[in-house]
C-alpha cells in the first residue's frame, strides 16, 4: 500500500502544474461531494431498512397463515379420533359376508366425517379418509381428490402413522397436490390404545397457500416456495421452476434480500414456519419499488456529477489564464529542440514582464542565443569537416577506379595472350558494374541474369569441367522486376554446397517462368539438401544464420516486405535436387514508375 501511494505521489510530481491545480480543485470538490453523498446513503439505508423491514413483516404473516391452517388440520383429526361412532365402527368391524352391516358400517363413518365438512374447506382440507385395520375397509369424504394422490405417497403416510403409535405425522412430496396428515387410530374406550385402524387427511397446498397470501399480503404475484429439513422442495408456485425453487431455498441469506428472476426483481423473505421445521422463502414483486429507488438515486448522482463538472469546467478555465505564460515557454522550448539554429518569434513579449514567467522567458531566451552560437561556431565547423573528408575518400573508391584498374589488368592479360585471365577480370568488371552502379530498388531478370552470367563465367573457369549451368527462360520472364542481388547468392549457395560434396559434374539449373501474373524463379543444384524447415528455423532464431544463411533470409525479407506475405523465397527438395524457389508478382518496368 505504501509502495503504491510512493508511486502516485512520484507520478503527481510529474504533472503540469496546470493538472496540479486542477487535481487539487478536482480533490476538494469531490471530497465535499462525498461528504454529501455518504450523507444520503445514510438517509436512504435508514429509509430502505424501514421499508424491507415493513415487507419482511408482512410477507412474514403468510408464514404463519400457511401454520395455522396446518395447526388446524390436526385439530380436526384429534376430532375425528374422539368420534365415538368412529371409534365404535372400527372396534366392531362387521363380516365381510354381511352386506348390511358393511353398509350400516359405511353409513355411520361417512356421516361422522360429514359433520367436519364445513371445517374441511375452511382449511384447505381436500379429503379425509379412514382405514380399517386390515385396510379391507376405506371410507373417504371425497374419492376424486384421493384418487389424484400418488400411492406412494398414500401408502408412505399410512406407514409414518403407524410408527408413530397415534401421533401426528406429515407426509410430503416434491410439487405433489397434497400434503398428508397421518395418524394411527388408537382405542379410546378404557385407555387400551389398541389400534384400530388409520387416518388420513390430505390438505391441499395450493388452496392453503393461496389463502394464505390473499389474507396477508398487499402484494400481487406473491410466490411461495416450502421445502423439508433437509432442503428437499415440497411446494413452490406454479411460475417457478424446480431449479430456481431450489436456489431460492439454499441461499444462505437468513432474513431478507432482493433477488432477480425472469427480468423482474423481487423482494425475498426467507424463515422457517412457526411451530414446524419446514423452511419458506416468500417473493413479493419489487420492480416498481426498485423502480423508484433507481430514478431516486440516478437523479441524486447525476446532480452530483454535474456538480463535479461545473466546477471542473470553471477552474479549467481560470487556470488556462494563469497557465497560458507557461505553455508558451514550453512551446518555445520544444521548437528550440527542433532546430536549435532557429528561435521563433514569439506572438507576445513574456520576457518584458516584471514577474517570474517575464524572468523565465528572458532566461530561456539569453540561453538559447548562447547555445545558438556554440552550434554555429563549433558543431556546424566540425561536421562540415567531416564531410569534405568523406566525400573525399569516397572520390578515391569510386566505381569508375575500379572499372578502370580492372580494364588495365585485361589489356595486359590480352597483351600476353592469357585469355583465361582476360576473360575472368572482364566478367569481374562487368559483375562489378552490374553490383555497384545501379541504385533502383528494382531492376529486370535480364539485368540480373547478366550478373549471374558475369559471375558463372568466373566461377566455370574456377571448377573448369565439374559444374554444368544451365537458363530455361522465355523472353516475356525476363522483362519481370525484380530486387537486385536476388538470383545471384542463390546460384552462389547452390555452387558452395553443390561441388562441396560431389567430385563428379554438378548440375545446377536456372529456370523462369510467368503464370497467372506471377513470376517464378527456382535454382536447383545437385548434391546438397536444404534442413527441414530451414527460413523458419533463421526467423525464430533457433538456428544461427551464418555464412549463405543471412544472404537467404535477407532475400527473403526484401521480397515480402517489397511485395507482400504471400510471396518470398522457399527452400525444399525434389528428388535429387535442392531448390530454392522465388515468387513475386509479375510486372514490367512501366508498370513500377
Amino acid at each position: 500500500m505504501k509502495k503504491n501511494i510512493r508511486i502516485l505521489i512520484g507520478r503527481f510530481r510529474h504533472w503540469s502544474l496546470k493538472y496540479k491545480i486542477l487535481t487539487i480543485v478536482l480533490f476538494n470538490s469531490v471530497t465535499m461531494l462525498l461528504c454529501a453523498v455518504f450523507g444520503y446513503r445514510l438517509y436512504t439505508n435508514a429509509y430502505n431498512k424501514l421499508l424491507f423491514d415493513s415487507m419482511a413483516s408482512r410477507l412474514s404473516v403468510t408464514s404463519a397463515q400457511i401454520s395455522q391452517k396446518m395447526e388446524n388440520a390436526e385439530y380436526i383429526s384429534n376430532l375425528i379420533l374422539g368420534s365415538s361412532s368412529i371409534q365404535d365402527c372400527l372396534s366392531d368391524l362387521p363380516s365381510p359376508e354381511d352386506a348390511p352391516a358393511i353398509t350400516e358400517y359405511n353409513r355411520t363413518i361417512n356421516n361422522a366425517l360429514t359433520e367436519y365438512a364445513t371445517l374441511f374447506r375452511s382449511n384447505g382440507i381436500a379429503y379425509a379418509a379412514v382405514y380399517s385395520k386390515n385396510g379391507e375397509y376405506v371410507n373417504c369424504t371425497n374419492w376424486v381428490t384421493l384418487k389424484r394422490t400418488p400411492g406412494f405417497l398414500l401408502d408412505a403416510a399410512i406407514q409414518n402413522g403407524y410408527e408413530k403409535e397415534g401421533a401426528v405425522t406429515w407426509t410430503h412430496a416434491t410439487r405433489q397436490p397434497y400434503m398428508l396428515l397421518s395418524r394411527n387410530v388408537r382405542q379410546i374406550r378404557n385407555m387400551s390404545l389398541e389400534p384400530l385402524g388409520n387416518m388420513v387427511i390430505g390438505l391441499d397446498l395450493e388452496q392453503v397457500v393461496s389463502e394464505a397470501v390473499r389474507f396477508a399480503s398487499q402484494y400481487k404475484d406473491q410466490k411461495v416456495v416450502i421445502a423439508n429439513q433437509s432442503g428437499s422442495l415440497i411446494y413452490a408456485s406454479s411460475s417457478l421452476t424446480d431449479q430456481r425453487a431450489e436456489e431460492l431455498i439454499t441461499d444462505p441469506f437468513t432474513t431478507y434480500k432482493i433477488v432477480s428472476y425472469d427480468g423482474h426483481k423481487y423482494f425475498a423473505v426467507k424463515g422457517t414456519l412457526p411451530h414446524y421445521q419446514y423452511s419458506y422463502v416468500t417473493l413479493a414483486p419489487f420492480d416498481e419499488v426498485a423502480g423508484a429507488l433507481t430514478v431516486s438515486m440516478q437523479t441524486t448522482f447525476m446532480i452530483f456529477l454535474v456538480g463535479i463538472l461545473f466546477i471542473w469546467y470553471l477552474s479549467s478555465r481560470l487556470i488556462r489564464g494563469i497557465i497560458r505564460q507557461f505553455d508558451a515557454l514550453i512551446q518555445k522550448m520544444k521548437l528550440f529542440t527542433q532546430n536549435e539554429l532557429e528561435l521563433e518569434p514569439e506572438e507576445e513579449d513574456y520576457g518584458s514582464q516584471p514577474n517570474e514567467i517575464g524572468a523565465l522567458h528572458h532566461q530561456f531566451h539569453q540561453m538559447a542565443l548562447r547555445i545558438q552560437n556554440l552550434v554555429k561556431v563549433n558543431y556546424v565547423n566540425e561536421i562540415l569537416a567531416k564531410d569534405a573528408q568523406l566525400k573525399a575518400l569516397r572520390s578515391q573508391i569510386s566505381p569508375h577506379f575500379l572499372y578502370n584498374t580492372l580494364e588495365t589488368i585485361n589489356w595486359r592479360a590480352k597483351a600476353m595472350g592469357n585469355e583465361v585471365i582476360s576473360q575472368m577480370v572482364e566478367s569481374l568488371g562487368n559483375l562489378l558494374r552490374v553490383s555497384l552502379s545501379s541504385q533502383k530498388t528494382l531492376v529486370t531478370l535480364a539485368y540480373e541474369l547478366e550478373l549471374v552470367d558475369s559471375y558463372i563465367t568466373i566461377q566455370k573457369i574456377r571448377f573448369e569441367e565439374r559444374l554444368e549451368f544451365k537458363v530455361i527462360t522465355d523472353e516475356k520472364a525476363k522483362e519481370g522486376m525484380i530486387p537486385p542481388l536476388t538470383i545471384q547468392p542463390l546460384v552462389e549457395n547452390a555452387i558452395h554446397y553443390g561441388m562441396e560434396e560431389m567430385t563428379e559434374v554438378c548440375h545446377i539449373y536456372l529456370q523462369a517462368e510467368v503464370k497467372e501474373g506471377v513470376l517464378t524463379i527456382q535454382v536447383r543444384n545437385e548434391g546438397s539438401n536444404f534442413e527441414e524447415e530451414l527460413l523458419e528455423k533463421l526467423k525464430n532464431k533457433s538456428r544461427s544464420p551464418h555464412g549463405f544463411g543471412i544472404g537467404l533470409l535477407n532475400i527473403d525479407q526484401r521480397i515480402r516486405l517489397l511485395f507482400g506475405e504471400e510471396y518470398g523465397l522457399t527452400l525444399s527438395n525434389e528428388h535429387d535436387f535442392a531448390v530454392a524457389t522465388i515468387k513475386m508478382p509479375f510486372r514490367k518496368e512501366e508498370e513500377t514508375c
